[in-house]
């Protein structure tokens, strides 16, 4: 059994107000969904995105909202529950004069969490005012040599550190790749707001920790970090 206070969680802003992932794997092991809150102050919403393999389930505890879905409104207010169908497109906002409390849960879980939450907008961008909305962001390249006979131990250990960063403040996505030409070759590729988040959380106690049995299972790291300049998107049909 775990318990977990909300407000001891360092909120995530990129999406719009405050989210804060309570209940995870990373947090209290769970291994079909997780938990967590969304607060709102007026005018305020959560980008538009969706998920691939989960199913999302929202309570709102107080406030007045509304829920948009695939280009439908659901009003919601005090005491509303509402479902969202996996891969249903849906932005929440608040549409009240006073700062909203929503809970939400997802699940099953992702076979990875770079693919249990793909945004569809980016924070601040308008169809009239388009941005480089990954300019400023931070790309983590760490490689290193992992022994056959130390892969599943190697990929074992990054299975229990994933969901802890995917929920660290900062952290976007992050992927894990096997050289085609030499399996020993791996690289880890992370996507932070900025290369200060990352720096802030490599540095911490928590990090070292996390880390601890993947550094008995490879050698030969090589680092490297960028900030991006531009991105090039895939035209869309």
């Amino acid at each position: 059994m775990s318990r977990i206070r909300a407000d001891d969680i360092e909120p995530y802003r990129a999406r719009g107000g405050q989210l804060r992932m309570v209940l995870h794997p990373g947090s209290v092991g769970s291994r079909s969904g997780y938990m967590g809150t969304a607060v709102l102050q007026p005018g305020e919403h959560v980008v538009e995105h969706f998920h691939p393999y989960s199913e999302e389930f929202l309570f709102v505890v107080k406030g007045d909202l509304v829920l948009e879905v695939e280009g439908e409104d659901w009003a919601l207010g005090a005491g509303d529950g509402i479902y969202v169908p996996i891969g249903k497109r849906h932005r929440l906002r608040n549409a009240g004069t006073t700062e909203s409390l929503t809970v939400y849960h997802i699940g099953p879980l992702a076979p990875d969490p770079s693919l249990a939450h793909v945004d569809t907008e980016v924070l601040g961008e308008t169809d009239t005012e388009q941005t480089d909305a990954a300019a400023g962001t931070a790309r983590i390249l760490f490689g290193m040599t992992v022994a056959e006979e130390k892969r599943e131990a190697f990929l074992a250990a990054y299975e229990k550190v994933r969901f802890s960063v995917a929920a660290t403040p900062g952290h976007i996505r992050d992927q894990i790749c096997q050289s085609p030409d030499n399996p020993e070759k791996w690289l880890i590729t992370s996507e932070w707001t900025s290369v200060a988040d990352f720096f802030a959380w490599e540095r911490s106690e928590e990090h070292k920790e996390l880390v601890k049995p993947m550094r008995e299972c490879y050698s030969d790291p090589e680092f490297r970090s960028f900030t991006v300049v531009a991105e090039t998107k895939a035209a869309q049909s």
